[in-house]
């Protein structure tokens, strides 16, 4: 997945790539639906269809499309065709990690903005034409905070779990008692450098460490798609840390893995790099 550009539509973050595909999962949300729910349309798999033939010159697909019609497109059968029919389509994409979900091709992208809404598919079109021609909105450091943090710390929620302790607690050799007498200081610089470090862009670490007060975490001013890149990886470096055999190891692979930092790879200007 190319360089992730997260726009702005009515208050609502809106995340391209840098070739115009749109996350459709997170659109749909915004507007209470579920992208799977137009993808089984019929009329919108005669479009998927036509265009996939026009756009790499696939073909073939009238005979699955006349399958599906047959069936309750709410079945199991059905919905197992629709899904092998719209990967095969090369115009939808399913992604894991933090820059998950449903993607969609910027030319079926507007077809599907429109069941959203007319004025959500004016602004899409707009959007797309602006990213193909390399004309995106450039953000300011206050923006990109602004898009990607919560003003006020939310609930607290348990985020780094027993897996991760006792994967550094084995390659230290430091002690850990589930947070009985503390974590060993070591423990919080991996966790800054290598979970924190890696996951969030550096302007917006910067911004939610001058939050905090000693009691509020990191994660609990993160909005849910940075949430994401940090749980991802967390996994990641628990499963790096459970094959190293000491902290030096541990340091020259996580160096080796992780040289560039943001995982979520955000396009912003220079000026707040």
């Amino acid at each position: 997945m190319s360089d992730v550009i997260p726009l702005n539509y009515d208050g609502l973050r809106i995340r391209f790539n840098d070739e115009g595909w749109i996350n459709a999962t997170d659109v749909a949300e915004k507007f209470n639906k579920e992208p799977t729910a137009w993808l089984r349309q019929i009329d919108a798999l005669e479009y998927m269809s036509a265009l996939s033939k026009k756009l790499f010159g696939k073909s073939g697909f009238l005979t699955e499309i006349n399958e599906i019609r047959e069936l309750d497109t709410s079945s199991a059968s059905a919905r197992a065709k629709v899904l092998r029919l719209v990967k095969s389509s090369g115009l939808v994409s399913t992604k894991t990690g933090p820059q998950g979900g449903t993607w969609i091709h910027p030319k079926l992208a507007i077809r599907f903005a429109r069941w959203l809404s007319v004025d959500f598919e004016i602004w899409c079109d707009e959007q797309i034409d602006l990213i193909i021609r390399g004309q995106v909105i450039s953000y300011t450091d206050k923006q990109i905070i602004e898009l990607l943090t919560h003003q006020e710390a939310t609930t607290w929620e348990k985020r780094f779990k027993a897996p991760f302790y006792s994967a550094l607690s084995k390659l230290t050799r430091l002690p850990y008692n589930g947070h009985i007498g503390g974590c060993p200081a070591l423990f919080g610089k991996i966790t800054a450098d290598w979970v924190y470090g890696v996951a969030l862009p550096d302007v917006v670490y910067d911004s939610v460490k001058g939050k905090t007060n000693g009691r509020e975490k990191i994660h609990q001013f993160l909005k849910p798609e940075l949430l994401a890149a940090v749980e991802y990886q967390l996994m990641s470096v628990t499963a790096l840390a459970s094959g190293c055999v000491d902290y030096k190891d541990f340091e020259a692979r996580c160096t080796a893995a992780y040289g560039v930092k943001g995982q979520l790879k955000l396009i912003y200007p220079s000026s707040a790099a």
